[in-house]
Formats: C-alpha cells, sequence, structure tokens
C-alpha cells in the first residue's frame, strides 16, 4: 500500500516561476504588429449588448451611469426577478482586500457572512447565505457551476484569486429553470472572467501587507490582433507569499490566467479560457484552536515549531494544483436564433500531511497522551512518544457541456438548452504514518492504528473512487405580457447517477460498491413589472433541488437507494429603484426546505435518511445616497430567521425525534454594511463596517456554543495620479477578536474556536502601461 501512496502522490514543484512581465509585453506586443502600447486611461468599457465576458451578463447591467447607482457597493438591475446584488470591479477595487477572494467580495451583500481566519484571502474561508452553508448554494465562474466532487462545496483559494475576478453577481434565489448547479435551493454566486480590452496594455501592481504578505499581479492585453482577424488576448499572473494571521501559517500561491476572444465569422465568436493554481501552507487538517490553547499561546495560535507535538508546522501542509478551462461558441444561427455552447474541464488534487489531533493541550503532551502509534498487528502498543499522522490525497476531474438556445418570438423569447456533467473522483484515500519519522526516514513504519480488517493494511483509513453523470434540459419562456409587465415560467429536469467504487470504503473500511440516480423535475415562475423607468418590482416562485452526496454511503450498511434528494420551495418578491441620488432595493422572502438529510447511530450502526428541514424567512435591502456631488453614503442589512422543523420517525425500530423551533447551527439572525465613499478625480477613499449578527455552532441554540455579534470597520484610501495609483487600506481598524465560528469537539475541552484576524494592513502600488 506504500507503493501505492508513493504512485498516487506525484506532485509538481511549486517553485516554477512564469516568464517575465516585460518578456510577456514584448511578445504581446509583436502579435498586435508592433502597436504603441496605451496607457489606461480608466477601466474598460463593456457593450451591454454584447459583453465579452460571462455569460448573458448583458441582462444583468445596471442601466444607471451616473449618480448613487454608479458607486453603490451592492446594486440589482431593473431587470431582476430575485433578489440579487451586483458588485462590480471597482468596488471590489475600493472595498475588498488585493489579496482577498471571492468571499471577501461577497461580504459586501446583504444575508452573506463569513470570515478568513488566516487573513483575506491567505487562507481557505466559507460564506453562509441566508442560513445555507457552503455546499447548499451554487458558485459558477462564467456561468460554469464547479464545486467539490465529493459534495458541491468549495475551496476559495484553489481556483479563482480576486484578480481573476471581473464581477460578482449574487442572485438570491434558485434563479429561472436556466440558472445551473446541484444546489440551486439556496441561490448562487455568480463570478465573471477579467475583461478582455480592444487595446494594447497592461499593468503591474505589487502589494505589501501584514504578516509578511506580498503579492503581485501582472496583467497584459494584446489588444486587438489584426493578423489574427481581431482576436484579443488577456494575461494575468499573480504570485503571493505571506506567514498568514496565525502562528506557523505560512502559505505561498500562484495563479497564471489566459483568456483570448476570437472572432471567427459574422456573429460567430469563441472564448478561450485557461486557469491554474498552485498553493502550499502550513496548518492541520482540522485547524482551530481550543480554549486551553488560546488560553497558552493566544487567540492566533495554529502550529510551532516543536517536533514533539503534533502542532509541529512540518507535519503539517497541504498543497494543492487545480485548472479551469473552457472554450465557449457564441453566434446567430438566424437573425432571431442565437446559440452558445460551452466545453469545460477542470481538475483539483489535494496533498494533505496532517499531524492525527492539534487539539492536544500542553498537560495531554506532557502526559503523553494520544502520542503513542506504534501498534503490532495484534493491536497492542509500543509506546514510543512520537506523534500520529496522516497523509491524504484527493483527486477529481470533471468534464462538461453546456448548450443554450434563445429563440426570439413575437410575444419574447424562448431561452432553452442542456447542461451535461461527469465527475471522476480518485484515487481519494488516507494512509495513518509516523509523523516523526516520516515517509523516506530510516526505520520507517506504518502506523497500526485502525481496527483489524480481513485484507485491510491496518494504517490504510480508506481508498475511494466515486462519480456522477448528470445532466439537467431546460427552458424558460419569456412572455412580454405588456410593455411592462415580463413572465418567465421556466421547466427543468433533472437526472443524476451517483456511484461509489471503494474496496476500502471511509469510515467503515469495508467493501462499498454502489450507484444510484437520482431524479426531479422543478418548476419556476418569474415576474418583472416596470413601474418606471428607474422602478421595478418583481416576484418569484421556484422550487430547488440537492442531491446526497458520497458521505452518505459512509457507513456499515449504507441505505443510499432509500434516501430522496432535499427540497425547497421559494417564495419571494422585492423592488428596485435607480434615481440620481439614491438607489436602493429591498425584498422579502420564504423558503421551505424538506427532505433533510440527516444521519443518527443506532447500536452500532450508522443510519442515513431523510427528515424534517427548515423554514427560511426574512427580509433584505441595500440604499445608497447621494449627499454631496462627492460623497456617498450606503446602507444594507438583512434580518434572517432560519428555524428547524420539528419531526419523528422510527429507525430500526429506534424513536428518533427532530427538536424544531430553534435557529439552525451557523445561521446569524442578522447582518449589516454600512459605509461612506468619498470619490474626486484623485482621490477615493472609502469606510466600510461589516456587522454579523447572533448565531449558535450547534443545533437546538445550546448557550455553550452561542456565537455574540461581531464586525469588522475598513477603511481605504487610494489615490490616483495619470497612469499611478497608490492604496493604503486598514482592515478591521477596532481590532475586534470576537470568536466567529465554534467547531465541537468530542467533548467540551476540545471543541475549536476560530476567530477574527487582528488589525491588518495593505499597501498596493500599480501603474498602467
Amino acid at each position: 500500500m506504500r507503493s501505492l501512496s508513493a504512485r498516487a502522490r506525484t506532485t509538481t514543484s511549486g517553485k516554477a516561476r512564469w516568464l517575465t512581465g516585460s518578456a510577456l509585453a514584448l511578445c504581446l506586443a509583436a502579435l498586435s504588429g508592433g502597436a504603441a502600447v496605451a496607457a489606461d486611461a480608466g477601466p474598460v468599457k463593456i457593450d451591454p449588448e454584447n459583453p465579452d465576458y460571462g455569460v448573458r451578463v448583458g441582462e444583468l447591467v445596471v442601466t444607471g451611469v451616473a449618480g448613487a447607482i454608479a458607486v453603490a457597493p451592492s446594486k440589482a438591475s431593473l431587470a431582476a426577478t430575485e433578489p440579487q446584488s451586483i458588485i462590480d470591479r471597482k468596488t471590489i477595487d475600493q472595498f475588498v482586500p488585493a489579496t482577498g477572494d471571492y468571499n471577501q467580495v461577497i461580504n459586501l451583500t446583504p444575508s452573506l457572512s463569513g470570515v478568513s481566519f488566516s487573513g483575506p484571502g491567505l487562507g481557505e474561508s466559507k460564506t453562509v447565505l441566508r442560513g445555507f452553508k457552503d455546499g447548499e448554494y451554487n458558485i459558477t465562474y462564467d456561468g460554469i457551476p464547479w464545486g467539490d466532487a465529493n459534495g458541491p462545496t468549495h475551496h476559495s483559494t484553489s481556483f479563482f484569486p480576486s484578480s481573476t475576478v471581473g464581477a460578482v453577481v449574487v442572485d438570491r434565489g434558485p434563479g429561472e429553470a436556466s440558472q445551473l448547479g446541484v444546489a440551486s435551493f439556496g441561490g448562487s454566486v455568480n463570478m465573471f472572467s477579467p475583461e478582455v480590452s480592444d487595446t494594447a496594455g497592461g499593468s503591474q501592481s505589487v502589494t505589501a501587507g501584514s504578516w509578511n504578505t506580498w503579492m503581485a499581479v501582472t496583467k497584459l492585453s494584446s489588444g486587438e490582433i489584426e493578423q489574427l482577424n481581431d482576436t484579443k488576448v488577456l494575461l494575468n499572473l499573480q504570485e503571493l507569499k505571506t506567514d498568514g494571521a496565525l502562528t506557523y501559517n505560512s502559505a505561498k500561491a500562484y495563479n497564471q490566467l489566459i483568456r483570448a476572444v476570437v472572432p471567427l465569422a459574422g456573429s460567430w465568436k469563441l472564448t478561450l479560457l485557461g486557469t491554474w493554481n498552485y498553493t502550499h501552507v502550513y496548518t492541520n487538517d482540522s485547524a482551530g484552536a481550543t480554549l486551553t490553547q488560546v488560553a497558552a499561546y493566544g487567540k492566533n495560535f495554529a502550529l510551532n515549531n516543536d517536533p514533539k507535538t503534533p502542532n509541529y508546522y512540518k507535519y503539517n501542509s497541504v498543497t494543492k494544483h487545480t485548472y479551469f478551462n473552457y472554450a465557449r461558441l457564441t453566434g446567430d444561427v438566424t437573425d432571431s436564433l442565437k446559440l452558445e455552447n460551452t466545453v469545460y474541464s477542470y481538475y483539483y488534487k489535494n496533498d494533505t500531511e496532517s499531524a492525527l489531533d492539534a487539539t492536544l493541550s500542553p498537560a495531554d503532551i506532557a502526559a503523553n497522551k494520544g502520542l503513542q502509534i506504534t501498534y503490532t498487528p495484534g493491536g497492542k502498543p509500543t509506546v514510543n512518544g512520537h506523534v500520529p499522522g496522516y497523509t491524504k490525497l484527493n483527486v477529481y476531474k470533471i468534464y462538461g457541456d453546456i448548450l443554450h438556445l434563445n429563440q426570439t418570438m413575437p410575444f419574447g423569447e424562448i431561452k432553452a438548452g442542456l447542461w451535461w456533467e461527469k465527475a471522476d473522483t480518485g484515487p481519494r484515500g488516507r494512509w495513518d504514518y509516523d509523523a516523526t519519522l516520516g515517509h523516506g526516514a530510516a526505520g520507517w513504519t506504518p502506523d497500526y492504528r485502525q481496527k483489524v480488517v480481513a485484507g485491510v493494511p491496518q494504517y490504510l483509513e480508506y481508498l475511494q473512487y466515486s462519480g456522477w453523470n448528470q445532466y439537467e434540459p431546460f427552458v424558460d419562456v419569456v412572455w412580454n405580457v405588456t410593455d411592462k409587465l415580463t413572465l418567465t415560467p421556466g421547466v427543468k429536469y433533472v437526472s443524476e447517477k451517483l456511484s461509489v467504487d471503494a474496496d476500502v470504503n471511509q469510515k467503515s473500511r469495508l467493501p462499498y460498491h454502489g450507484a444510484k440516480t437520482f431524479t426531479k423535475t422543478l418548476t419556476f415562475l418569474t415576474a418583472n413589472y416596470k413601474i418606471a423607468d428607474n422602478m421595478s418590482a418583481y416576484g418569484q416562485y421556484a422550487t430547488g433541488f440537492l442531491l446526497p452526496d458520497i458521505s452518505t454511503t459512509q457507513a456499515v450498511n449504507p441505505n443510499l437507494n432509500e434516501l430522496h434528494p432535499q427540497e425547497s420551495t421559494n417564495y419571494q418578491a422585492g423592488v428596485v429603484y435607480h434615481g440620481g441620488k439614491v438607489t436602493f432595493d429591498a425584498d422579502a422572502y420564504y423558503i421551505d426546505f424538506t427532505n433533510k438529510l440527516q444521519t443518527t447511530t443506532v447500536g452500532t450502526e450508522t443510519v442515513n435518511f431523510n427528515l424534517g428541514g427548515a423554514t427560511y424567512k426574512g427580509i433584505e435591502g441595500a440604499v445608497t445616497y447621494a449627499a454631496l456631488d462627492n460623497l456617498f453614503l450606503f446602507a444594507n442589512g438583512s434580518l434572517n430567521e432560519a428555524k428547524a422543523q420539528g419531526a419523528s420517525t422510527t429507525i430500526l425500530g429506534v424513536p428518533v425525534t427532530i427538536a424544531g423551533g430553534k435557529q439552525i447551527a451557523g445561521a446569524p439572525k442578522s447582518t449589516a454594511a454600512l459605509g461612506g465613499l468619498y470619490r474626486s478625480e484623485e482621490w477615493s477613499v472609502s469606510l466600510a463596517d461589516k456587522f454579523v449578527g447572533e448565531q449558535w455552532a450547534a443545533e437546538g441554540e445550546p448557550s455553550a456554543y452561542r456565537i455574540k455579534p461581531y464586525a469588522s470597520l475598513d477603511l481605504t484610501v487610494v489615490y490616483t495620479l495619470g497612469r499611478y495609483r497608490l492604496e493604503a487600506a486598514v482592515y478591521n481598524l477596532l481590532d475586534s477578536q470576537q470568536a466567529t465560528t465554534i467547531k465541537p469537539g468530542k467533548t467540551a475541552p476540545y471543541d475549536q474556536y476560530y476567530f477574527q484576524p487582528e488589525r491588518n494592513v495593505q499597501v498596493s502600488a500599480k501603474v498602467n502601461f
């Protein structure tokens, strides 16, 4: 089994570097026929009718071009059919740390909450939307849903750093039938890649910040290359190094993105995108500090430099390689029929080495608790004081195709299409070993920690392959009832075959080879009414759907065939107003979530089943006011209720009751953001405060797991002179370090706490050429 692990763990050197920006600039200049490099006179303008990034982003473009709507951090389109927040690139540049990821971007909007514990974009973070956790809502990039193959969760630092994001649209709802993704009932976070300029040029930026953080971003644009039928190419290169906000939590990350827009003939064009990412970070696989560790070492404790402890940083590291590529063909089949077809693939590889338990207290370590790790095949331990560890590997590849056909009709438009996707995961495995001796050390011996199972090495925890094969045909009928009222009914059929092929399945360590196909027909109805040229109202009815993931098979007797998808029914209504001095949007929502997947243990058997659910309801809003010509005040917020539904059943003859009426775990009761923005020709100064209300880290609102409200106040000052831009920012200005998440342990002393990073600063310099 050791040789299998070694074969599977091939890696690419993280020390690879790219061509210098100047050499690439010369290459692109040559391709463009030696055209003079143009100075950047401001953001590239996008034709709303024919944008060169994203999927039908023209439908989401805000119509206002001046006043409050032009600077609002969070805004909605007058054509919206569900609660929505649009964050453009100007907002990202002003309010989001240069090192940030999409979670810091969407945190500007109502009903979103989350904190990056290692510092902004310096470690993985998760965001909660209306009480729906990551994996219960979709995330797309240029209209392509992406996520983990184990379940639709996301790794925020593994694919798209903020320099690769041109805009973000948060849809707080299932959307219409054409909104794609396997977790539609929580909503969608839709990212769009950077614009590709018509003119040659580029920029170089350098950022320095707290915790010895350094980042460089090089952007190069070819402009229209006459020799290649006016093809345009964008190259974006990002490098980052940091010591991290937590102790011995250093990381490095490299991202390379290339995007080309190739005119073919007539209206037809081909868009090509490729992005490659490498990250390496020192972190425990189950990071988080206990209160005992906090008392001894501080709230920023993660790892140390003591090889006698499981927190030794060299025992704990994660290395990831990913790519995300697509080719998109668009054009007019006839004067009234438009086609768009996207072929895509993405890849993820995670090599983790981790100590088994990083929650041990100084007293535990002194008593050698949990550190005797070498076992004889008969199960008798040999006490040697070594640190137990494991190595984990997860590899997946996902391929897909998305077809859109939009047919103009006398009454409006028919938008139909098909999404097909295949996922292959494997190998996905975990092997125990002696972290003190290491893999290559003389005298290396396996760790016989696992229970004895016939035919399975005791140090092999699991070795698994899995995947899915799914397709979703969909159709929306856009009916322009009058010049003011538009109704859009839609329908989508979902079919997904989930399969697991494991000789040593996770948790049970027994063989499991099974599959099931889940199907569901989803219905949608949206309405948009144009009250005036600058004001509209909308309403939505939609059904949502979330499939079980492979974790449901990780039991001695998996009951996959008895499980059903989780479902939701959504009702929402809202209003959008764009004025010269004020812009606002507001909405109310009610969501009935049923068939919740639950897990219980009956005797020695773990059982998965569908029971109960939750009811989500609340109000949300955002407003921006032009107090003066150059001074803008903004606020957005939400009141969110996400309460469990009580239910009872009998499992294997044993009564099981799910308590109801309490706020579900991890769901804040409210969110708010408020601040101001001063903008002149040379200066741009913003002050923004994000507030997250009361929540609980465990079901049933236990007092021991109550998380108090917390907030973070950020100040950003930008000075622009011609093609030069200087920025200085202070994040968490008031140095709040409250707990934002608690992960319950087996007993309370081993609960793990996660805190806001301390006050931190970043300074950036950028030159356009």
